[in-house]
């Protein structure tokens, strides 16, 4: 019995707003797109149920495909830079021997602090074709200014470089907490038993900041799979060009611009679907790892 004493009228009592608010915003929200995905609606008219003819036309239409594909280029190349990019930030501001390394931090968390409209306002004006100081950098060595958000060769690698800068104060700050953690004995005895500093680091720092990259890397993958405002402030805030299409933009592109809610739901769902596989699968990796290590 005394293990269930926090099951008491007084815990449910301080949770139940807590819950209320779980429930309107997340569960019912969840559910009713779920059932909205298998309707045809308007957003203003009654929505009549159409099965799955919303997920079969998902699977047929070229511009859903690319933004899949959009998706997944952008989230197998900015995963592995943003996790590295964060570490091997940690690992320098970690070190109490570096200059300055407290403005340094300050300025490595700058993206993170930022809202990702200004964000995105930020690397436009960066990126403007007529006064942007890319293109005037750029023609101190001789090479001619372009519209680099305006060309669909290049367009997608500045959204992942705005999203790298964005996003790599939040792993730097998981890893230096995770640096911060570390058992110094553990990290004294490799050194006492000869291991260089390469050493060091490969078979016992990285393996101890093993829940840390988790961590990284499931909100990193979080963040990337539903990038939206990025993107569409990128695009001036108006239309996004199609080779520019992810799928939590096509979302807003259904419902605002072809009054499609049913089928924006369906696209939705699958969204929502691919985040929380990806989610459990880091989960369960971060619980088991830590049941092999107790």
């Amino acid at each position: 019995m005394g293990g269930r004493r926090w099951l008491s009228r007084d815990f449910f009592i301080l949770m139940t707003p807590a819950f209320v608010l779980l429930l309107i915003f997340i569960i019912y929200p969840l559910f009713n797109t779920f059932y909205l995905s298998f309707t045809h609606w308007d957003g203003m008219t009654q929505p009549k149920f159409v099965g799955i003819a919303n997920y079969r036309e998902m699977f047929h239409d070229p511009l859903f495909w690319t933004s899949v594909k959009n998706n997944f280029f952008i989230f197998i190349v900015f995963l592995p830079l943003v996790t590295l990019i964060g570490l091997g930030f940690a690992v320098l501001l970690h070190n109490k021997a570096v200059f300055g390394r407290n403005v340094l931090r300050g300025l490595v968390m700058l993206g993170m602090v930022m809202p990702m409209t200004v964000v995105g306002i930020v690397w436009m004006l960066l990126l403007d074709p007529h006064a942007g100081i890319v293109n005037r950098i750029l023609e101190i060595f001789g090479i001619a200014p372009r519209a680099w958000i305006q060309d669909p060769s290049t367009a997608i690698y500045f959204v992942i470089l705005g999203s790298l800068w964005a996003w790599q104060g939040f792993t730097t700050t998981v890893f230096l907490a995770g640096l911060e953690g570390l058992d110094v004995e553990v990290l004294e005895a490799a050194w006492i038993d000869g291991a260089n500093a390469w050493q060091r680091f490969r078979y016992v720092i990285l393996p101890l900041l093993k829940p840390a990259l988790i961590v990284v890397v499931t909100m990193s993958a979080i963040y990337i799979l539903k990038v939206f405002d990025l993107i569409y402030v990128l695009s001036g805030g108006e239309s996004v060009p199609m080779y520019l299409f992810v799928l939590a933009y096509m979302v807003y592109y259904e419902i605002f611009y072809n009054f499609r809610w049913g089928y924006a739901a369906a696209i939705a769902t699958l969204l929502t679907v691919s985040v929380f596989v990806f989610s459990l699968g880091m989960l369960k990796r971060m619980v088991s790892g830590g049941a092999e290590s107790g």
